[in-house]
C-alpha cells in the first residue's frame, strides 16, 4: 500500500494497492528482499555521515510481518510497521519503474561494499538523504508543530532512491562531487524520476487530471514536486528559468534542465491529444513557456470538455508522452560519464537517444533544450 502523495494532500488520503517484481513469499519481515531491507531504531539516531554507515546494528522495533498470504496490505496505517513497509514499498516501487525503462536490473554503485540498500524509516530530523548504502527519512514540521513522517511521501523517496539509481548508472566523479554541472544534473533528475514515477499511479494519473481538467500547466501535483502541508512544494517542475537566469546554487541551477523536461512532457502530451482528435489544434499554438492567465484559460478551454467525455483517451496520451519521455531519459543516462558530465554534452545525448523513439520526440527535446539556453 502506497499513498500515491503524502496523505495530508486532500484527495490522497487512501493508500494504494500496488505490486512489487519481489513475489509473496519472498519478501522477508522488516520487510526486506534481496535489493533493499529495513531497520526501525527504538532510540533516537543521529543520520549516518561518514565515516558512520549502515548497517545500523542498535535495537529496532518489531518488523512489519506479512500476512498469510505474502501480502503487506494488512497492516494498521498508523502503525510503525506501516511506516516500513511503505518505505520499502515505495522504493521498490520506483525500481521497478526505472528498471523497466532500462530492460535490466540496477546494480547498486555501492554493492562491492553493500549487497542491499539500507532504510531509515524514521528519523527525529527535518530532512531525507541518500547516500553510501542507506535511505533515511526524517519528517517535515508543519504549521501546527506536527511532524509529518518523509516516508509517507512517495515524491521524496523516489527523489531521494532516484540519486542512487543515478549513481549506480553513470558513476561517481573520481574527483567527488564538485562544482560544475554535475549535482545540479544530478538534482534536476532526481526530481524527474519522481515526477515520472508518480504518473504510474492509476489513481494519481485520474485525480490529476480532474483535478487539472487534463491542463497539465495549472499548479497541480505533477509540477509540484515534493508537495508539503500548507500548499508549498520543494520545487516547481514548470518554470521558465533559463541557464543565464540562475545562480550557481545547486537547486537553483537545476531548474532549467527540469523545467525543459517538463515542457517536453507536455508538448508530447499536447501533440497527441491533436493528433487523437482530443483538442483543437490551436492547442499546439501557445508556447507553453511563457503562458499568461488568458493563455491559461484558452488551454483549459481546449482540454476541459473533450477530457469530461473522454478521460480515459486523455489518460492514454499522457501515458504515452510518460513513457516517451522517461524511456529517453534511461537510455541517455546509461551513456553519461560522471567525470566529464555537463548539461549540454547530457541534452544531446537525450536527443540522440529520443531520435529513434520518434523525431516527434527528438525534435521537443531540443527546442526545448534550446530555449532554456542548455543547448
Amino acid at each position: 500500500m502506497i499513498y500515491p502523495q503524502a496523505p495530508y494532500i486532500s484527495g490522497y488520503e487512501k493508500p494504494e494497492a500496488v505490486w512489487i517484481s519481489t513475489g509473496p513469499g519472498l519478501i522477508l519481515p522488516g520487510p526486506e528482499d534481496h535489493r533493499i531491507y529495513v531497520r526501525d531504531p527504538v532510540l533516537d539516531k543521529q543520520p549516518y555521515e561518514y565515516p558512520y554507515l549502515p548497517p545500523f546494528v542498535g535495537a529496532c522495533f518489531p518488523p512489519a510481518e506479512p500476512g498469510f498470504d505474502g501480502h503487506f496490505d494488512h497492516l494498521p496505517l498508523q502503525s510503525r510497521q506501516f511506516l516500513a513497509a511503505h518505505a520499502f514499498a515505495a522504493a521498490s516501487r520506483v525500481l521497478d519503474i526505472w528498471e523497466s525503462y532500462l530492460g535490466k536490473p540496477i546494480v547498486w554503485y555501492f554493492a562491492e561494499t553493500y549487497e542491499r540498500l539500507e532504510i531509515i524509516p524514521w528519523l527525529d530530523w527535518e530532512n531525507a538523504q541518500s547516500g553510501y548504502g542507506y535511505l533515511e527519512l526524517g519528517r517535515e514540521r508543519g504549521a501546527d508543530g506536527r511532524g509529518h513522517s518523509y516516508a509517507l511521501n512517495f515524491d521524496v523517496i523516489a527523489h531521494e532512491l532516484g540519486h542512487s539509481i543515478l549513481f549506480s548508472l553513470f558513476g561517481v566523479p573520481m574527483e567527488g562531487l564538485r562544482d560544475g554541472d554535475f549535482g545540479p544534473f544530478h538534482e534536476a533528475n532526481a526530481d524527474l524520476i519522481s515526477l515520472l514515477s508518480f504518473l504510474h499511479f492509476d489513481s494519481g494519473m485520474d485525480r490529476l487530471l480532474r483535478h487539472s481538467q487534463a491542463n497539465l500547466l495549472v499548479l497541480n501535483e505533477l509540477n509540484r514536486i515534493a508537495e508539503l502541508t500548507g500548499d508549498r512544494q520543494i520545487r516547481l517542475a514548470s518554470n521558465s528559468r533559463k541557464m543565464t537566469e540562475v545562480t550557481e546554487e545547486i537547486h537553483d541551477r537545476s531548474r532549467p534542465f527540469t523545467g525543459a523536461v517538463f515542457d517536453t512532457l507536455v508538448d508530447l502530451y499536447h501533440a497527441g491529444l491533436v493528433r487523437q482528435g482530443l483538442a483543437d489544434e490551436r492547442l499546439l499554438r501557445f508556447d507553453i513557456r511563457q503562458v499568461g492567465e488568458a493563455d491559461m484559460r484558452h488551454i483549459s478551454d481546449f482540454t476541459g470538455d473533450a477530457f469530461r467525455a473522454r478521460p480515459f483517451l486523455f489518460k492514454t496520451e499522457l501515458i504515452k508522452a510518460r513513457d516517451d519521455v522517461a524511456l529517453a531519459l534511461a537510455r541517455a543516462w546509461t551513456r553519461l560519464d560522471a567525470d566529464h558530465l555537463t548539461f549540454a554534452g547530457a541534452a544531446s545525448t537525450i536527443v540522440e537517444v529520443s531520435d529513434l523513439i520518434g523525431p516527434a520526440v527528438a525534435a521537443s527535446f531540443e527546442e526545448n533544450f534550446r530555449w532554456r539556453e542548455i543547448l
